[in-house]
């Protein structure tokens, strides 16, 4: 049965490689891998895959360095596979952002079950917590933000941010409440680093940074993300 949802693994033995990336296929979903962790973080910016397959220890780094900014610029679904069953390693893989693990050796059954049920789960999960907005379609939950159907890549503070001024949609938020919010009270944000960051945010959102129709400023108080005259999706 032919699937949509697009699976990256990271696995550096080739043999169980083979073997994951065969069952998966056959299973009707689109597999792609990588063997390292430089080639696999250049894949899941580059594929945006629904769901990362992960070994842990891989030649060129840990897992893990990939797992701490994997949802940074994805909702997609986070499982770690390793020959490692130390509770200490799995704890620290789920406070890092991880949905799953599963441990070496495995059978492939369980594998393509637990894809299932976590791509069932995240697919449910977005249509409850999308909020549409023209164009764009804000994943609460996920905080992710896709445009005509792609996802946006955000850096850190431009999300957060951006979920800021969502999260009160149609209020004018001041640059202090900002800076506070995004940065911190301690922070060393200024005017600048937040009408850098709006200008952006504007650039990967808008259709016309320059005439902006969702980050509107309101000059002399602050900014707002405005729900308003927004045309249809594409």
């Amino acid at each position: 049965m032919k699937n949509d949802a697009k699976i990256l693994i990271i696995e550096d033995d080739f043999d169980i490689l083979e073997v994951m990336t065969l069952a998966i296929k056959n299973a009707g979903y689109q597999v792609d891998s990588a063997m390292d962790v430089e080639t696999g973080w250049e894949s899941i910016k580059s594929i945006q895959p629904d769901l990362v397959l992960m070994d842990v220890n891989l030649p060129d780094g840990n897992g893990f360095d990939i797992g701490r900014k994997f949802h940074e610029i994805s909702d997609g679904v986070l499982i770690f596979v390793t020959a490692n069953n130390d509770i200490e390693q799995k704890l620290e893989g789920f406070e890092i952002g991880a949905d799953d693990y599963i441990t070496k050796p495995f059978v492939l059954k369980e594998v393509l079950a637990r894809i299932q049920v976590h791509l069932k789960h995240r697919t449910s999960k977005r249509v409850e917590k999308a909020i549409q907005f023209g164009d764009l379609n804000v994943v609460l939950d996920g905080k992710t933000v896709f445009k005509n159907g792609l996802l946006l890549h955000l850096f850190a503070k431009e999300k957060k941010l951006l979920f800021y001024l969502i999260e009160n949609v149609d209020k004018v938020l001041s640059i202090e409440q900002l800076i506070n919010h995004v940065w911190g009270y301690d922070g060393v944000a200024d005017t600048k680093t937040v009408s850098v960051h709006i200008s952006t945010l504007r650039r990967k959102i808008e259709d016309n940074p320059s005439k902006p129709q969702f980050i509107k400023t309101m000059r002399g108080f602050g900014y707002m993300f405005s729900s308003k005259n927004h045309k249809a999706p594409h």
